[in-house]
Order: C-alpha cells, then structure tokens, then sequence
C-alpha cells in the first residue's frame, strides 16, 4: 500500500506539538500537586489591600505576644445564619487564627454554636445578645433567631462583644481594643479647667467615651500638675491664662509630659446658629507657644475648599458651601505622619491659622494642615467676625484677607528648651531647669497645635450611643490618633487607620452651579425664573444619574464583552496560523 510522504513530516509535527501540550499539562499539574503538599507543611498569606484589611497590625500581635497568662476567646456563632452571616462567621474565624498564631500558646480561641438550651444561657449570661436576621429564600421572607458575639477572659476579668456587625470593618480595632482592657492599665490624661472651656463631663463626653484605655482628668494649673499623667490637653480656652498656670503647664512639658492645643484664639458660641461669630478670647496661649516659635493668629481661616451647611429659603433648606468649615486634604508626606496616618481629608471649623518662626523649625516642628493654596483661601479678621450662614456669592466680599495656604495644625517632638528659662516668683520653674540642665538628660517631648477644637468636642462629633463604635472611630480618627500620639501609643494608630472609609464622592460642578443658581433666582423672588433653575437643578440631577448608570453597564457589559472580542481574536488568529501550515 502506497503512502505519501509528504504528509509524514506534518504528522510528526502535529505529534511532536501534541506531545509538548501533554508534557506543559503534566508539568503543570505537577507544580500544583507540590504546592498543595508544601502548603500542608508551610503557611503564607499576603495582603495586597491597601490598608491591610485582612491581616493584623503589628499592633495587634504584639498586644497579644506580650500576654502573660492564657486569654481565651470564646465565640458564639448561631448555626445556619442566613447571608451576608454567615460569611461573617468565616471572616471571624480567619482573624481570630491570626491572633491565635500571633499569641501562641497564650491563646485559645473556641466557637461555640449556641444550639442547646444551656448554650443559649451561657451566651446570654456572657453579655451576647440573641438577635434577629432576615432570611429571603423561595420567594418568602422569614425571621431567624441567633447569635454572633465575641467573648475575651483574662485573669477573672471579662470583656465583650455583644453583636458582631455584618460589616467587620473595623474589627480588628475592636478585638485589640478589648484585649488591651483586660491587659493593661488606664492611662492618666490631664484636661486644663477653669477657662469656660468643654470639660470631661460637658463637651467632650465623647471623646471620653472612644478612649476606654484612658481616664481623663481634670487639672487645675495653678497647682502643680500631676507628672505621673502622660500628656495634657488645653481645650478652647475662653479667657485668659495667667502666668502661673502658664508656667506650671511649662514645667509639666519639661518634665517629659506631652501637651496637646486644640483652639483658644478666638469664641464662637455654636448655639446662636445660624446668626454665628468670632471673637478672639485673649487667653494668652502666645505666651507659652512663642518660645517654641508656634503663634495662633486672631482670626478665622475661609476655604473655598469647604464643606456645606443647610441655608433656609422660602423653598426649603438647600445645602451651601460654607468657608469657615474647609475640607483639609494632605499630602503622602503629611499622611505619614501618625496623627494624620492614612488620612486623606479632614473637615474643620472655625480654624485659627498658626505662624511658624525659625524656633519652630529649629525644633524640627512638623506642619499637619494647610489651607487651599492661593486665592482658594483666606483669613476673616476683626474684633468680631461675621460667621453667619449666607449664599455663597456673599463669601467674595471677605476674600480680600492674606491669601493661602495657611497653616492650621502643627506638631513638635524634641527638646524643647523651658518657656520660662528664668525662675518666677514661686520658684516653679525650678525643677523644670534641674530637669533641663543636662542637655544628655533632656528627654524628647511632643508637642500638637491645632488652630480649632472643633475635631474632638461634642458639638461637631456623631452622637456616641447611636453610632457603631467602628463608624464613631472613622469619624473621630484625627482626635483618636492625636491622643495616642500625645500619649506615645501609635500601636492603636494603626489598627485604627482600618476603619477609615474611603473620602466620599464630590458633588459634581454642573449640580453646584445649579443650585447656587436656584439660591441667587429665590433671593429676586422671580418665582417663574425660579422654577425654571429649580428644573434645570433637576436636570443635572438627572444627568448625573445617566452618567453613573452608563458607567455601571460599561464596567458589568462592556469589560465582559471586550475579553470576548479579544478571545474571538485570538482563536482566529491561530485558525489562520493552522491553515497557513505547510507541508
């Protein structure tokens, strides 16, 4: 029988390519059969989110590499939770893995699924609360029962999580938050009374309430200050400060402790809103800050850049842009910094700006926050500046103030020389210069100035028993870090910069101009041209929901449909490859 024996090169080709796929299959299989066998013996994980969502802190191990006895994490689960519960429950387990491998033999981590009726007591008398969820299937809705908390036992002593949000963002904070409770001891923060300012109990009861590792107490300076405590805060200062207590807050910083400034130039009494304004309160802060080349100005920082406060009009509220309450953005350089880590923006208001002399930078003083640059910024000065809430085309008359940036928050950490190199009348300063004579000797203190106390004062925060703790954190993570830093605990820092929730999204120019239009028609009392900017607001409203349904089908159709373009491409272009093979 005849062949040809043309064809018995393409044959061997055709096998030899045939032998090679085989020969890739194999190898491949090989490698994933070795790695599935490695990862019995050896474990890794990696984490490329970018703030670590799904790893611990080192924070977070090192709370726990330092426990000293046995801790034990008791977690109960109801079984058969309806989703999104149940992929809770997994995550749960993953992150408390972690804290087991981080603690070793110190901790031991046990789920319990609460089925029985002792188990249902048990978790009950442990503070877990039964909750309801909602479970959709078949087309019916139905109510199940059950229980998803944590509970942390240390030397007798119990912490708890009664209910584990679907959302486990912030998570991590929460758990580590617990173990430092059981663990470690309350650390002593000093808050300066007797200037009409907030107190522990009136105007930062939620700062208070965020910080359960610290008890801050109230001082009075004009006796000597407890150096046991480990930072101090002057908390918007409305009358002045006398030397006494000026010099007694002095030898406090030289004795190592660290101080913390948030406002003090000038007043705004809040409760006459809408009809605000500002006066500068005297309290004589210069006075102290100076000799570290720091200086709060009599004024009020405006920012085109700026957050938006209701207007009434006879139509109702409408939202304006309000420039005493600029939206401070950093830089990466600024974000490194712990009392702004991971930050990217944070609101203000009524900010005083702050100078900065060649003292400041000898002392290797850091800024924090600027305003907008150039002629997006400005300053309100007088003896008594109008704040009331107005339309924006208002805000251009008092933009002939010093253009930006202007600095609003500042931090020194160095050895600081004593404010009062010479002694007073009661010889206070004393010990402050024994403690400073020996330059060797001379500990490194911290030192934080911010031209406004509106981040950490009840008025401008969430109310604290309605909000999740997670929420309150991300909204109150400037003043949270800024004590941690005070207090010289970055450790919390870090597992705090986890619940930060990305920046929102801006309102779109075309709706702003839109609705200023709708504010500058009202203010005639043309009612027709009125309702005609009232629709073209509506407009772009409209516009820009088409613009965010057209981005939805590009990304969920079009990115599918563009892989199978390329994949039709391809598979052609090896079509064509075969059919030019030649014999």
């Amino acid at each position: 029988m005849a062949t040809d024996s043309k064809s018995t090169p393409v044959a061997s080709k055709a096998g030899r390519q045939e032998a090679e796929s085989l020969g890739f299959l194999a190898i491949a299989a090989g490698v994933l059969v070795a790695l599935n066998v490695l990862g019995v013996f050896f474990f890794f994980r990696a984490d490329t989110t970018s703030n670590r969502a799904f790893s611990l802190s080192e924070g977070s191990r090192r709370v726990v590499r330092e426990l000293d006895e046995t801790l034990t994490i008791t977690a109960y689960f109801s079984a058969d939770l309806p989703p999104p519960f149940n992929s809770t429950e997994r995550y749960v387990r993953d992150i408390l893995a972690e804290y087991q491998a981080a603690g070793g033999s110190h901790v031991v981590v046990r789920f319990v699924a609460p089925d029985s009726e002792d188990e249902r007591r048990e978790a009950t008398d442990r503070g877990i609360q039964l909750v309801q969820h909602q479970n959709i299937e078949d087309n019916a809705v139905s109510v199940v029962e059950g229980y998803r908390g944590l509970v942390f036992e240390y030397l007798g002593e119990r912490q708890t999580i009664p209910v584990i949000q679907p959302d486990t963002q912030g998570l991590e904070y929460e758990i580590t938050m617990a173990i430092k409770r059981l663990t470690g001891e309350r650390v002593a923060i000093g808050v300066l009374t007797g200037h009409e300012g907030p107190t522990t109990s009136q105007g930062l009861s939620t700062l208070q309430r965020m910080l359960p590792l610290y008890t801050l107490r109230e001082v009075n300076a004009n006796e000597e200050i407890d150096d046991e405590m480990r930072a101090l805060l002057i908390v918007d200062p409305q009358t002045e400060i006398t030397e006494t207590e000026l010099r007694r807050i002095n030898q406090f910083v030289m004795n190592g402790g660290s101080l913390g400034v948030f406002g003090g130039a000038m007043k705004v009494d809040v409760s006459q809103a809408p009809n605000l304004s500002a006066t500068p309160t005297g309290s004589n802060l210069n006075r102290l800050l100076g000799s570290w080349g720091i200086e709060m100005g009599e004024n009020i920082v405006a920012d085109a850049q700026c957050g938006r406060v209701p207007l009434r009009t006879p139509f109702g509220s409408i939202p304006v842009a309000y420039p005493p309450a600029p939206i401070v953005t950093f830089t990466d350089e600024q974000s490194s910094h712990p009392v702004l880590f991971r930050l990217n923006a944070s609101p203000l208001f009524f900010a005083s700006s702050i100078e900065t002399t060649d003292a400041f930078r000898e002392n290797h003083g850091v800024v924090l926050m600027r305003s907008s640059e150039g002629q997006n910024s400005w300053l309100l000065t007088g003896a008594s500046i109008d704040l009331s809430i107005r339309e924006p085309r208002e805000w251009r008359s008092t933009m002939g103030g010093a253009s930006g940036p202007h600095t609003i928050a500042v931090a020194v950490e160095s050895q600081l020389t004593s404010a009062f190199p010479e002694a007073g009348d009661s010889g206070i300063e004393a010990l402050a210069q024994s403690h400073t004579a020996d330059e060797e000797d001379h500990d490194e203190v911290r030192v934080l100035v911010v031209g406004t106390a509106t981040p950490i004062r009840d008025e401008f925060l969430p109310q604290g028993d309605q909000v999740p703790q997670a929420e309150l954190a991300g909204a109150m993570a400037f003043a949270l870090n800024a004590v941690d830093w005070l207090a010289q605990d970055s450790d919390l820092i870090a597992i705090r910069a986890k619940t930060i929730e990305e920046p929102p999204l801006e309102v779109p120019q075309s709706i702003q101009d839109a609705t200023q239009e709708v504010l500058e028609t009202a203010e005639t009392g043309d009612q027709e041209a009125t309702d005609e900017a009232l629709e073209r607001r509506q407009a772009a409203l409209e516009s820009e929901n088409a613009r965010k349904n057209w981005y939805q089908w590009g990304i969920g159709v079009g990115i599918p449909l563009l892989v199978v373009v390329m994949g039709l491409g391809r598979w052609q272009m090896r079509k064509s490859a075969r059919a030019n093979l030649k014999p």
